[in-house]
């Protein structure tokens, strides 16, 4: 279908002049005709209008036209564009037609992006499935993959931060691994990139398709074990030069923030709580409301008009023998929180060139730069922080404090202080209403920068040689480097007490060199079609990094090391590695009859990231298709287009484990030795941290697949589902160890897991008129895994940085939270003593629930308590275009899932947050709701890992709204121009969540540390507030 919407220009100034020379054939015939063949969008470029059963023809001008001598004023038309139903029109003695085509909703031809080559749609036999990426260059996002959410069906993207430029974490049908990366192999042009689709704009994307079955991504071996995500770039078309500017211009904002009381309201709650408790107020609270300032510190941590801009510039065109598109886009995204800002530069440029009969060549070009800023803390710090506390002392505080006016707040300011009550008696609390050791949020914010840049090159250059009829050749050789350089400085003033102005430098050097080398033979033999793919792979990756830590700057004018009075050699280091990988590749596939479908892969890798002996992973697999509705007894039912029964097996392999796994390291020691003069002898030693394991293997997932694809009434109702089951083998573990040993663990396989699923996909064609169209697509997906073996243990328990647990055991969900059921609260003291309790127990805390009924609380009543992986996601998309004007409506949604809301274990947190004091307990008179508990240090949560913690995470998103409009083309030729479009585009404008669910963000996640382990998983505290996003922008082509 030929692609209606203009992609658009960037950053710099690109011109290239290539000029075809334009061929006219013209007929002296007996009458002439002059028409316009145009769509929904207007004229058609390129369309064929042909006569009918002769010879006569021609082609439509860039606006649509046509003139055609005919032998007759009675002769027949038929007009034909690509993606288009044809069309008879009969001239009748008219002079001017006005033919209008309809998009053709037949889809079976289309070809798909698969491994090292393409497929029509109609022969697949796996489980494939292509993107469909029109109306999402106007959606505001700067990074490519979070325009996948909610559009393919298996494919779960959770947006763990609203962070400027953060990438989302991409999980295809689940989690297939407990240790190793569970992320896609992502493949750009054949390349497949370390750099996922960071550098991309999607401006620049032709197609996208995501390879979900073992079968379809067996090819890819080893790294194929998460799926794979093909992207393929635009290619010029021989024709005049094309221009096209596309820019984008708009505003963000927070769409939820915590229910925070003030200070004094927070006083004022607590002195009503002591008189229904016939006790006094301490004196430390008290203070809270005679502090003359109030501050509204979630406010201080956002930027106050975070802005999301977007330009992007291309040329395309060339004569038949070469074609170009070049490009350049610039991206500028502020964070929704301050200090986080994101700006990319990239350039991208395809040529593709006929070097002669035989021999085509190709050569892409992608250079980009980056620049990430990150905030200096986490939002937990500002809404945390008591509205007493001004950024920055006033003459009040500054008077019952002494700090100078203007200078940073710090919580250890209001220690040792005498406040004055209105009686004019005073008191000096004991400790500072707010710790004594804690930052202000917001010097941090203004006084520490933390910014990385990346500076990153991928080129590929390729040579197709035809050696003879259906025989290709194809070599592929290419590179990516990138260079990145990461700096943080921390000013005096940012400092916590006792610290000192610290600078940390580091920089990265990666390479990877990349040969591809195919045979590919094409054939048909009657009824008898078929391919074979031979080929050859070689890929090596070095990297270098270093870091530097500088202490005691003199000045915080001066940031670079040299300014440094001492470093920390804890900090300081150096580091590289080199890895390689070869690779054997061949398929096969077979049609007989344009029915009877198979396909056939296998490849073989070997990796040095294994010893002797293990390096060699052997990932095979099979295919089969029947097209049930090329049968000649359904053939008489007019309404079916397609019916295809697809089935497959395949063997895909995961190796995302470090380089030096393998095999011991060392490290410079001392050793206590020597001539007995007090002198330590230097040498090496092995690091205690990670022991070398010399029989790793890969991970190995094996993989069903079965489905089907359904076309209806005239192809307007498309249906593809899909249901797999997967098991994975060898997971890949880092195991702890006894201390003894002298290692903290070592990498080992320990055991399978499974996953399965269904996937639906549901695309229709609603209405189809002359100016009035729309579309509708639907998917959703469910996934259920299993935690199969443990080579001999029985569970793994993880605990993350708050000391709550995850359980990873066997017969049940891959992981669990695990901690402590409850049962409401206790309301007095006599149902304390009623029943098992744990030692703190306290009216108004949480009425804990003895699981094994042995009359005494401890770890053995700790049970599964939630489930961090949703069972169900979807995507619904509409859209709608009448006559000039377009609108798309994109929702999408999340079931089935749990979070942990990390914000329940601080007292700071739960204090100021209406959310966590409302309907609370306060005596036994007053019991609240009879759930809530006492947020007293020893009456709440105990810091005992309960599910009080554990929340609904479902939501529904309205993630994407976006209206345009198209001027007319007739107008716009007057003024030299092709076309134009204007619209505005919302995303995450509403959303619904779970009444359980007491946060600001739902997809949130921590990600960073340990809970970068796929067995810690779930944990949100301190996440940014959900960004919406309002844009506004133009499409121009000429």
């Amino acid at each position: 279908m030929r692609n209606k919407f203009i992609h658009y220009p960037l950053v710099m100034a690109l011109i290239l002049l290539f000029c075809v020379p334009c061929v006219t054939v013209t007929y002296a015939q007996s009458f002439t005709v002059t028409g316009t063949v145009t769509d929904s969008q207007g004229g058609i470029p390129g369309a064929n209008v042909k006569v009918k059963g002769g010879t006569a023809g021609t082609i439509t001008n860039m606006d649509g036209q046509f003139t055609l001598s005919v032998p007759s004023s009675k002769s027949i038309l038929v007009v034909s564009y690509i993606g288009y139903t044809p069309q008879e029109v009969a001239i009748n003695g008219k002079n001017k037609l006005d033919i209008h085509l309809l998009e053709d909703t037949k889809t079976l031809d289309e070809v798909v992006v698969v491994g090292y080559g393409v497929q029509k749609k109609s022969h697949l036999t796996g489980s494939v499935s292509k993107m469909d990426i029109n109306n999402l260059t106007d959606i505001p996002v700067t990074q490519v993959d979070q325009l996948l959410q909610g559009k393919i069906a298996g494919v779960n993207i959770q947006n763990s931060t609203s962070e400027a430029g953060a990438a989302p974490q991409i999980r295809v049908r689940g989690m297939g691994s407990i240790s190793a990366d569970s992320s896609p192999l992502i493949v750009i042009d054949g390349y497949p990139t370390p750099d996922g689709l960071s550098t991309l704009d999607m401006a620049d994307i032709s197609s996208i398709e995501v390879l979900k079955d073992a079968a379809s991504a067996a090819i890819y071996g080893s790294r194929a074990a998460n799926g794979v995500i093909l992207v393929t770039t635009k290619t010029g078309k021989a024709s005049k030069p094309k221009y096209s500017v596309k820019a984008s211009t708009g505003l963000k904002w927070a769409y939820k923030l915590h229910p925070i009381m003030s200070s004094q309201d927070y006083c004022s709650m607590i002195g009503y709580e002591s008189v229904l408790k016939n006790k006094t107020m301490s004196q430390t609270e008290e203070a809270f409301g005679l502090i003359d300032n109030y501050t509204d510190w979630q406010k201080e941590g956002l930027n106050s008009s975070p802005q999301i801009h977007q330009v992007q510039l291309s040329v395309s065109g060339g004569k038949n023998d070469i074609t170009y598109y070049i490009s350049g886009n610039y991206a500028q995204e502020d964070g929704i929180m301050l200090n986080s800002n994101y700006t990319r530069l990239n350039l991208r440029s395809r040529i593709n060139a006929k070097l002669s009969k035989r021999v085509d060549f190709s050569l892409n070009l992608a250079p980009s730069y980056t620049k990430t800023e990150t905030p200096a803390t986490n939002f937990m710090d500002f809404y945390r922080t008591p509205s007493f506390m001004p950024v920055r002392h006033t003459a009040a505080t500054s008077a019952l404090t002494g700090k100078p006016i203007g200078s940073y707040a710090r919580g250890s300011d209001f220690s040792n202080v005498t406040y004055t009550r209105e009686d004019g008696t005073t008191f000096t609390p004991t400790s500072s209403p707010f710790g004594s050791s804690n930052n202000n949020p917001r010097s941090l914010m203004d006084t520490e920068e933390r910014f990385r840049e990346d500076y990153n090159l991928q080129a590929n250059a390729s040579f197709n040689v035809q050696l003879m009829k259906g025989l290709v050749f194809t070599t592929s050789n290419g590179f990516f480097i990138k260079y990145r350089q990461n700096n943080q400085y921390r000013d005096y003033a940012a400092k916590k007490d006792e610290e000192s102005a610290m600078g940390t430098y580091t920089n990265r050097l990666y390479i990877d060199l990349l040969s591809e080398n195919t045979l590919n033979y094409t054939g048909k033999t009657g009824k008898h079609d078929y391919s074979i793919l031979a080929g050859y792979t070689a890929q090596t990756t070095s990297e270098r990094t270093a870091g530097i830590v500088g202490l005691g700057f003199p000045t915080d004018y001066i940031h670079t090391l040299n300014a440094a009075t001492s470093f920390d050699l804890d900090g300081t280091y150096t580091q590289k590695y080199r890895t390689a990988m070869m690779s054997l590749l061949a398929r096969a596939t077979y049609s007989y009859d344009e029915k009877y479908l198979l396909s056939a892969s296998i490849r073989t890798d070997g990796s040095s990231l294994f010893a002797d002996g293990h390096q060699w992973g052997y990932f095979p697999s099979v295919s089969v298709g029947w097209r049930a509705s090329e049968e000649s007894f359904l053939k008489q039912f007019g309404w079916l287009n397609l019916l295809k029964v697809r089935a497959s097996f395949g063997v895909t392999g995961n190796n995302s484990i470090p380089a030096n796994s393998y095999y011991d390291l060392l490290y410079p020691n001392n050793y206590a030795l020597g001539e007995g003069n007090g002198n330590l002898i230097s040498g090496l030693a092995k690091t205690n941290e990670t022991k070398g394991n010399n029989r790793i293997t890969w991970e190995q997932t094996y993989e069903y697949n079965a489905g089907f694809d359904l076309s209806i009434l005239n192809n307007r109702i498309n249906l593809t589902v899909d249901g797999y089951y997967s098991i994975t083998k060898q997971l890949l573990f880092k195991q702890p160890v006894l201390s003894f040993t002298g290692f903290n663990n070592y990498w080992n396989n320990i055991g399978r897991i499974r996953n399965s699923g269904i996937e639906v996909e549901l695309n229709t064609h609603n209405i189809r008129t002359k100016n009035f169209e729309w579309e509708s697509s639907f998917n959703i997906s469910s996934n259920f895994n299993k935690l199969l073996e443990l080579s001999g243990e029985e569970r793994l328990i993880s605990t993350g940085e708050r000391n709550e647990t995850y359980l990873a055991q066997v017969g049940k969900r891959a992981i669990s939270f695990f901690g402590y059921k409850t049962d409401g609260i206790y309301k007095s003291q006599e149902e304390v003593d009623a029943v098992p309790h744990l030692a703190s127990a306290v009216p108004g805390s949480l009425r804990i629930v003895d699981i094994n009924d042995d009359g005494v609380i401890n770890d053995k009543d700790r049970t599964e308590i939630g489930n961090p992986f949703p069972t169900a996601t979807w995507g619904f998309t509409n859209t709608l275009t009448w006559k000039g004007f377009d609108l798309y409506v994109m929702i999408q949604g999340v079931h089935g899932l749990d979070v942990f809301n990390g914000d329940g274990y601080f007292t700071e947190t739960k204090k100021f947050n209406r959310n966590y004091v409302k309907n609370r307990w306060i005596s036994a008179d007053y019991p609240g709701d009879g759930k809530t508990p006492s947020f007293a240090a020893n009456g709440g949560v105990a810091w005992e890992f309960t599910d009080y913690l554990i929340e609904d995470g479902s939501y529904v998103a309205l993630r994407n709204v976006t209206l345009g409009y198209k001027f007319n083309k007739k107008q716009l030729k007057k003024i030299g121009i092709s076309s134009l479009r204007l619209y505005a585009s919302g995303q995450n404008l509403f959303y619904i969540w779970s009444k359980d669910y007491r946060g600001i963000n739902p997809e949130a996640r921590k990600t960073s540390g340990s809970y970068s382990s796929p067995l810690i998983n779930g944990y949100q505290s301190g996440g940014f507030p959900l960004q919406s996003t309002v844009t506004f922008g133009f499409e121009l082509n000429f």
